[in-house]
């Protein structure tokens, strides 16, 4: 294949790109959904070029479509669909991040090869267990620090520099280079950055970011919305709507020494974090609204014995059953 036939797309038609790939490859598209994608196509060059980008790449590496998580999104696309009819922008974000990362590692030199290096070499991945958080430094002297229960997927190529948290949460201490955009990739959404430090967290439908140095640029497709944030700012989207926090970042990355701060957290709420931390579980079996009192305190992550304790002291739950696993709680 003429390499000369690539330009370097938008991420805007990269992540198109990446949900009419999944809508394509799920063997359900409707009459409707075919003309649509040749409209998309006859737009505009970046958008036929973004095609070619990620088909090319899949093609190249061989055997994309082989990984779990290619499988997954793909089965995701074939029942599911947006109010557009489309897969849901989850499956764009994550499809973006296998294809158009296998395109990135060197589209111009990997499309003309004779044979493709192995699909596994293009993604690596570290992840952790319940309670443990892992720091690793990336080829180019980015510190990324996991939480607990997560998992990212790294990338590596000439134009810039992406990575996809697949679950979990992460610190991000990027090494400055001006010409290589640092983005971190959701499946929702994404944030990108030149040099800063800032932590990325799944939630549910969404994600949470937590600037601390630096600027970022939070882009969700979804919503169509591109939001700024400054050290200190923290955003959460959980699907639907967009929270902005002017000095939440401080408490949201107190997780970096073992701690979790809870400012008039609900106690229900604040077991699910306790969770996070601990193989040992806390299970609330009081009534609902008991389960809704605020509670405030600093607490050492997979410390369970010592929050169970507290919530005792502040007379607002009590142990009703425990054992190795766990801990049913109920209200006081």
């Amino acid at each position: 294949m003429n390499a000369s036939r690539f330009t370097n797309p938008s991420d805007r038609a990269y992540d198109e790109a990446a949900l009419w790939y999944a809508r394509h490859h799920s063997g359900n598209m409707t009459a409707e959904e075919v003309s649509a994608f040749g409209a998309w196509q006859a737009e505009a060059e970046d958008n036929r070029a973004a095609w070619r980008a990620i088909d090319s790449a899949h093609h190249a590496a061989g055997s994309v479509a082989n990984f779990p998580e290619m499988a997954v999104l793909l089965e995701e696309a074939r029942g599911r669909r947006g109010a557009r009819g489309f897969a849901p922008w989850q499956v764009a974000a994550s499809v973006a991040l296998l294809l158009t990362g296998a395109s990135a590692i060197g589209l111009y030199g990997l499309a003309s090869r004779q044979s493709a290096a192995p699909a596994s070499a293009l993604v690596q991945t570290y992840r952790t267990g319940i309670g443990e958080r892992k720091t690793i430094t990336l080829a180019d002297g980015s510190v990324v620090t996991l939480d607990t229960s997560s998992t990212l997927n790294v990338l590596h190529w000439a134009t810039e520099r992406r990575v996809s948290l697949v679950g979990g949460e992460a610190f991000f201490r990027v090494a400055k280079d001006a010409a290589r955009p640092f983005i971190v990739q959701t499946a929702s959404g994404n944030v990108r950055a030149l040099g800063t430090a800032f932590s990325v967290r799944t939630i549910d439908r969404g994600f949470r970011v937590a600037l601390t140095e630096g600027k970022v640029r939070v882009a969700i497709p979804a919503e169509e919305s591109q939001e700024m944030l400054t050290p200190g700012q923290m955003l959460t989207y959980d699907g639907a709507v967009i929270r902005r926090n002017l000095d939440g970042a401080e408490k949201a990355t107190r997780w970096l020494s073992g701690e979790l701060v809870f400012q008039n957290v609900a106690i229900a709420d604040a077991i699910a974090e306790m969770n996070r931390y601990s193989t040992r579980k806390l299970l609330w079996a009081g009534d609902t609204t008991a389960g809704q009192r605020k509670l405030s305190g600093v607490f050492k992550t997979g410390d369970v014995h010592t929050f169970v304790r507290a919530l005792s002291a502040y007379g607002m739950a009590r142990i009703q059953t425990e054992n190795a696993a766990e801990v049913k709680l109920v209200g006081a």
